[in-house]
């Protein structure tokens, strides 16, 4: 079980790189500038949501170094 304390958190909506450019360290730079503006901000955490079916983006966040902190759940009616 995980404990958090009450954090400012820097919220990631979403990363998009072009499928040319994917590969050459345009998303990594982006994830960082992104990590420079919340620490400049008295940020600690870092948060963002990734599509399950999203195998690549999946990827990418885990060799950035991001842990599954939840599950999300939908149902259609």
């Amino acid at each position: 079980m995980h404990s958090f304390r009450s954090d400012l958190v820097v919220s990631l909506d979403q990363i998009a790189v072009v499928p040319d450019a994917a590969g050459m360290g345009v998303g990594s730079a982006l994830l960082e500038a992104v990590r420079e503006v919340g620490r400049k901000a008295g940020c600690r955490r870092l948060v963002t949501e990734v599509w399950d079916f999203n195998e690549g983006a999946r990827a990418f966040y885990d060799a950035a170094g991001f842990r599954r902190l939840n599950v999300r759940l939908d149902q259609l009616l």
